[in-house]
């Protein structure tokens, strides 16, 4: 084998080393890192949760812990809608987290160092959809015509 091609395998071999360490470190990080799933939330500050989200609804994403079985949390974005708080999951057939809220809708929200304990359950009922849907698309761009089929969403009420 050239020189220049063992040279080329043993970096890729490297780099594929790197990148599962990262994973596996990133499992048991305090929450997400970025996009890589992350443990569960061991800082912050255990808060109830505020009657009217507003004040963040121009924020992009915030941190998800899953139910307390899973011991994992997803970095997700959210939309507020009359105050309430909605997380949004694309293509959620294709994702293992939306099957574990359903399963256990036990889940913790953490948003500037402050934790927030909610029941998720996905939202079916064409009203609440038909208000949902518009902001989930004008926050993300995302087809509103897939707003509870494809695409479903869950509401978030304090437990």
């Amino acid at each position: 084998m050239p020189r220049a091609l063992r040279w080329l395998a043993a970096a890729a071999a490297a780099a594929i080393a790197v990148i599962v360490l990262g994973l596996v470190a990133a499992r048991c990080h305090d929450g997400p890192l970025g996009p890589f799933t992350g443990g569960t939330f061991r800082s912050g500050i255990e808060s109830p949760p505020p009657s009217d989200w507003s004040f963040a609804a121009a924020r992009y994403s915030f941190e998800l812990e899953l139910p307390p079985a899973e011991g994992r949390s997803v970095t997700t974005g959210f939309m507020v809608v009359d105050g309430r708080l909605y997380v949004p999951s694309v293509l959620a057939e294709h994702k293992r987290w939306p099957a574990e809220v359903l399963a256990d809708g036990r889940v913790r929200v953490r948003l500037d160092g402050r934790i927030y304990a909610f029941q998720a359950t996905r939202v079916l009922d064409p009203p609440t959809l038909a208000r949902v849907a518009p902001v989930f698309h004008d926050k993300y761009g995302t087809p509103a015509e897939g707003v509870g089929t494809r695409d479903w969403i869950f509401a978030l009420v304090p437990r």
